[in-house]
């Protein structure tokens, strides 16, 4: 090849290089052109896509979206505010009353969360699907409120938490509660008031609290020693003597005081909630079974396995008479369900004391027969063994005893199905004295003195005769008491009459009730009626004369004309006492005596003197 044609290729090949570079650099500026203007058009796009849905009529849909979301702030500003409140309030009323509050804006929280919520998630929906996108300032806010109210919603159930605001503020009162429950004034208007105020807002939380509170009230009122102590069928009555008028004591207490008060605590504290719900009957019922009661009634029974002696006979009695005092306020108190362990402690106790009583006093004569081999040495007076028994009938007889004895003898009869007459006691009471004058017999026959043996009887008889006149007539006598009248002096005779009345009414009624006696041995009969004319006559004129000047006031004439007796009239009656009916009425006759008709003679030193005609 020529190098002229080299030449020519090369400039040719220059040439179109050169034609390239011009070419590449106008296409590079048209592909700047071309994305410029692809940009531009999908900014225009987006541009038109807002235009199309800011045109569209929905911001009335969201005016009513966010109207819930502020009233819901709203709420929670009010939550904020009453638990400040709590923080600073003093007054218990006030404190309630913010609780409550409280309470209520929680639950006007939640629901009002709950209405935005629905509102904002349909709101967001609605505009998604009308072309709304994701990505727009508005619906992040939408989204972002979603998340708030969510946690707003959560406010109630944090607050009942522990540590939450209503759970710290029901502690608070649930303290304050208890706190007012363990006062002496607990029963106050105003304590009642609290606590009623109270339980409205507790409701039965405060059950639960009022039981342990008030049980561990009474649990104090109990703590004594004795309670626990063991006792067995080893052990003497004399040794616990102290436990058990402790026991006494505390059981008559517990019942008319203690539980008395309880009960009408329960019912005037729990009177709002309604009897129909049992709740203070329940509450009762458990304080009642929890506090101490049931030890009592187990003490009770313990004393009864106590070894058998006559002492402890008497103490049985006395526990019984308890048991029967508290009776009424028993059966009205522990009923329900809660009390049938308290009542089957009861029936037990009842029972063992019966049972006890009744296996003593049956054996009474036998043991004063086993004592007849005991010789005791003879000086003539009058044994210690018969003081003894005769000392302890008559506690048996005495009006303390014999009415409590009476009734236990019924219902241990009644439990047999037999009938309890009151001659079963006296007969009973009189085995027990006969077995005495066989001792008697026995051991007057023992001795070798003849002469002794006799001043032996005697004593014995006299000693009887001293215990019968002090028993029959000794009540009576009191009345006869001289003791100071009141200043005016015709209500003094008015006084002094009623006694003397009085006086008259209690004789008749012992000599009705002793006229059927009757005593076989002449000389003993008329050894008992000189010991009562002795005893009775001296302390009945001894009284008219120490006020016949006010006797005398009333009728200078006839001083004391309305008398029932005279002492003369009074003598000649005692000493037809035990005769039969037959020498009664000849002595009557040979006496002339009249009951109502007197003479009467006022000496100078203005003392009466009576004479019988």
């Amino acid at each position: 090849m020529s190098l002229e044609r080299l030449q020519a290729m090369r400039s040719l090949l220059k040439s179109e290089m050169e034609k390239s570079e011009t070419f590449s650099l106008v296409l590079e500026k048209t592909g700047t052109k071309l994305q410029e203007i692809n940009t531009k058009l999908l900014s225009l796009e987006a541009d038109v896509k807002v235009d199309k849905w800011r045109s569209l009529p929905f911001s009335d849909h969201i005016r009513h979206t966010i109207a819930p979301i502020s009233a819901a702030l709203r709420v929670f500003a009010t939550v904020q505010e009453l638990e400040r409140s709590l923080m600073s309030c003093k007054d218990v009323l006030g404190y309630v009353s913010d609780v409550k509050r409280l309470g209520e804006a929680l639950k006007l929280l939640s629901s009002s969360c709950v209405l935005a919520l629905t509102w904002l998630e349909e709101t967001i929906q609605f505009l998604s699907e009308n072309g709304m996108p994701e990505d727009h300032p508005c619906g992040l806010r939408f989204k972002t409120s979603i998340k708030l109210l969510k946690e707003l919603q959560m406010t109630e159930a944090r607050a009942y938490l522990s540590g939450g605001s209503l759970c710290t503020a029901l502690e608070n009162l649930e303290t304050e509660f208890e706190r007012i429950l363990e006062e002496e004034e607990v029963l106050s208007e105003s304590n009642m008031r609290k606590l009623k105020t109270i339980i409205k807002r507790l409701d039965a939380h405060c059950v639960p609290s009022y039981i342990k509170i008030r049980t561990r009230v009474i649990q104090k009122r109990f703590e004594n020693g004795y309670l626990h102590k063991t006792i067995t069928e080893d052990d003497n009555v004399q040794d616990n003597e102290g436990d058990i008028d402790q026991w006494r004591l505390d059981m008559e207490i517990a019942v008319k005081e203690i539980y008395e008060f309880e009960s009408k605590l329960c019912y005037q504290v729990y009177e709002d909630v309604g009897e129909e719900h049992d709740v203070p009957l329940r509450c009762f019922g458990a304080i009642a079974s929890n506090s101490g009661l049931l030890q009592l009634l187990r003490f009770g029974s313990r004393i009864s396995k106590c070894k058998k002696s006559p002492p402890k006979l008497l103490k049985l009695l006395g526990c019984f008479s308890t048991m029967d005092n508290i009776r009424t306020e028993f059966n009205r108190l522990f009923k329900g369900e809660l009390c049938s362990d308290i009542r089957r402690e009861t029936r037990e106790l009842i029972s063992n004391l019966v049972k006890g009583v009744c296996e003593i006093f049956w054996e009474l004569p036998c043991q004063v027969e086993l004592q007849r081999p005991n010789n005791p040495s003879l000086d003539g007076g009058v044994p210690k063994l018969v003081s003894v028994v005769t000392e302890y009938c008559n506690k048996l007889l005495g009006d303390k005893n014999k009415p409590v004895l009476s009734k236990i003898l019924e219902i241990d009869l009644g439990w047999k199905k037999e009938k309890y007459q009151e001659e079963i006691l006296i007969g009973h009471i009189y085995n027990i004295l006969r077995e005495i004058a066989l001792n008697l017999d026995a051991w007057s026959s023992s001795s070798k003195e003849t002469a002794l043996s006799y001043i032996f009887m005697m004593n014995n008889h006299s000693h009887f005769s001293a215990l019968y006149v002090k028993e029959s007539w000794g009540k009576l006598l009191s009345l006869l008491t001289i003791k100071s009248q009141p200043a005016r002096r015709k209500r003094a005779r008015e006084s002094i009459k009623r006694t003397l009345q009085d006086f008259a009414n209690g004789f008749d009624e012992i000599y009705t009730k002793q006229s059927d006696w009757v005593v076989e041995d002449e000389r003993l009969r008329w050894k008992i009626c000189q010991a009562m004319v002795r005893t009775v006559v001296p302390r009945y004129k001894s009284y008219l004369q120490s006020y016949i000047m006010l006797l005398v006031e009333e009728d200078p004439m006839r001083p004391g004309n309305d008398l029932s007796y005279t002492p003369k009239g009074l003598e000649m009656k005692l000493k037809t006492m035990f005769q039969s009916k037959e020498e009664t009425e000849k002595t009557y006759k040979c006496s002339h005596f009249v009951n109502k008709v007197m003479d009467l003679e006022v000496t100078q030193n203005s003392h009466l003197t009576f004479e019988a005609i």
